[in-house]
Order: structure tokens, then sequence, then C-alpha cells
């Protein structure tokens, strides 16, 4: 894990359990943060849950209310 990775994960963890927009490749997945690891971000949506690969992500950021 490098500088990069360990200060995305420093934002993501102070995100959890707020509303965000993710997008994934040309998507955006908007839910609550509920957690992530190197490797994904887990997503609690409005219909389900949602995991998504770390590799595919351009920006996370908190949604407007």
């Amino acid at each position: 894990m490098d500088y990069d990775e360990i200060v995305m994960l420093d934002e993501l963890e102070s995100l959890k359990g707020q509303q965000v927009e993710v997008v994934f490749n040309t998507l955006i997945y908007r839910g609550e943060l509920a957690g992530a690891s190197e490797d994904e971000i887990y997503l609690k949506t409005a219909m389900d849950w949602v995991t998504l690969p770390m590799e595919g992500i351009t920006q996370v950021r908190k949604a407007a209310p």
C-alpha cells in the first residue's frame, strides 16, 4: 500500500456513515458509505447494497443534501 492509497482510505473513513456519490467508470452511485478496504467500497443504496472495486473509482464526494 502506498501513500496515496493510505490518504484515500483516511478520507473514506471520514465519510463513513454519510451520504456520498461514487464515480465508477462513467456511472455515479449514490448511497451511505458503509466502509472501504484496499480493494473495494461498500455502499448502502436506497435499493440494495453495492460493492465497487477501487480500480474503477475516479472520485468519492459527499452528496449534496
